[in-house]
């Protein structure tokens, strides 16, 4: 286990800008509405953006190539989750290759930051070919207020009326799982779960919660703070019962948040709690820990997680 402390990464960020999203100059894009005939999601909607040959209409959208769209309904939770996903490059060429699936959290916001950049480190073979799974709500970030809601309402724990991280992993385990692999090459023995503030909190309820649910877990500045610090005794529960976590972990917060945010405690809050981890030596847990020095709960997520994806897969 290993704790690392880092300056900024500015050449990612940089890289980051210019990838995430850009346009293909020479082609447009489509898109497919399929209904989905077998699996569990029978009956959905399927909407994939498809490469043409005709030229780019002036004012269309940028488009991320070979990614796909669906409204997901959950019957546990009561909600549709736009559930956004990122083929490798090469999907179609290799017919019988699986992937190892990536599910990120707050897919609305950060799907697009997470692909180019994913893409980029795929082709230079710092990471394997993955498919990448963003889970959101199909919204505007602008209706802070509302997103905020169900954030809150899905990431958290139920100690209180506005935690339902319980029903949330449900719709994650019986309804997004079995789509996806029934839908996509997928790898079944090779899944990762990771996000960002209350999205980073949610993977480690996971982790104590239904660790078999994924093999590699990314948790970026991480609201340890929530409910008490309410984590802390999930981690204490399963410690009363289990000596092993055979996980991959990754850990990794802003050098600037302890200042940002003074009374939630994220920089200190999150080396007592891989310190704790440490302590329990925990059989087959492999973790790393980072603190990204000159960096925000807000600017600490592209290199973060960059680092935590290539973290996990090495």
């Amino acid at each position: 286990m290993e704790t690392k402390y880092t300056g900024p990464k500015i050449l990612l960020l940089i890289v980051l800008l210019l990838t995430a999203c850009s346009p293909i100059p020479s082609e447009s894009v489509t898109v497919r509405e399929t209904e989905i005939s077998e699996g569990p999601a029978a009956g959905e909607v399927k909407i994939a953006a498809e490469n043409t040959a005709e030229p780019v209409a002036s004012g269309m959208e940028a488009t991320i190539p070979m990614t796909e769209v669906t409204m997901l309904h959950s019957s546990m939770v009561g909600r549709d989750y736009r559930i956004n996903v990122a083929l490798p490059l090469n999907y179609s060429k290799n017919t019988s290759k699986t992937y190892p699936v990536v599910y990120l959290l707050d897919g609305d916001l950060l799907f697009g930051a997470l692909t180019g950049p994913t893409r980029l480190l795929q082709a230079v073979n710092e990471l394997p070919e993955l498919i990448i799974v963003g889970i959101g709500y199909g919204m505007p970030w602008d209706d802070t207020g509302e997103v905020k809601r169900l954030r809150e309402l899905d990431y958290t724990p139920n100690a209180s009326p506005d935690g339902g991280a319980e029903q949330f992993l449900k719709f994650i385990q019986d309804d997004l799982i079995p789509y996806i692999d029934a839908n996509y090459r997928t790898d079944p023995m090779d899944r990762t779960i990771g996000g960002v503030s209350y999205g980073g909190l949610f993977p480690l309820y996971v982790l104590f919660s239904a660790p078999e649910t994924f093999n590699r877990y990314i948790a970026v500045s991480p609201a340890l703070w929530w409910g008490d610090r309410m984590i802390f005794a999930c981690e204490q529960e399963y410690a009363d019962e289990h000596s092993d976590l055979p996980v991959i972990l990754f850990l990794a917060v802003g050098g600037l948040e302890e200042k940002q945010y003074p009374t939630s405690g994220m920089v200190s809050n999150l080396v007592e709690f891989h310190r704790r981890l440490e302590d329990r030596n925990y059989s087959g847990l492999e973790m790393e820990m980072m603190i990204f020095e000159g960096e925000t709960h807000h600017s600490v997520f592209p290199g973060a997680f960059s680092r935590g994806l290539r973290s996990v897969f090495r």
